[in-house]
């Protein structure tokens, strides 16, 4: 026969268990592809805005010169086909700053998609808030996989 102390845990068990039956928890979504996608897309349009003056500063500058000023921007702008470039160290450095300052514009330039999939259900808020998050980190390659 069961003690007093286990009945209680048995009571306590069951009512926990028919609790968890009765509420149904909403079906995880994976992330919309095509919404990822699309953000990739929209971002990829924006980074030479966000590069160009930087570019464009530091060559009047002359921290950098009109070559390498060519090759940052093609590489913003995805272009593969072209030779590799021997960057120095200024033109290197301002490549992190581009990136860095991708990386920091690239939350508020996918919020109107973001929220927009959210609204559809396409998108979790938290997938959501996840991806905005990633855009946030600066990536260690090269600019057209950034975006």
């Amino acid at each position: 026969m069961p003690s007093a102390t286990q009945a209680k845990i048995a009571v306590f068990t069951s009512s926990t268990g028919a609790a968890r039956t009765a509420v149904s928890e909403p079906p995880v979504l994976s992330p919309d592809p095509a919404v990822l996608v699309r953000v990739r897309e929209l971002i990829a349009a924006r980074s030479p805005e966000i590069a160009r003056p930087m570019l464009d500063d530091a060559l009047a500058a002359g921290t950098i010169t009109l070559a390498e000023r060519a090759a940052l921007l093609h590489e913003v702008l995805g272009v593969t086909d072209l030779p590799p470039t021997q960057l120095s160290l200024a033109a290197r450095r301002l490549r992190d700053h581009i990136r860095a300052a991708i990386a920091l514009a690239s939350p508020a330039l996918a919020r109107p998609l973001l929220d927009e999939a959210v609204a559809a259900q396409r998108l979790t808020p938290s997938q959501s808030m996840r991806i905005a998050q990633h855009l946030r980190e600066p990536a260690r390659r090269p600019l057209s996989s950034v975006v």
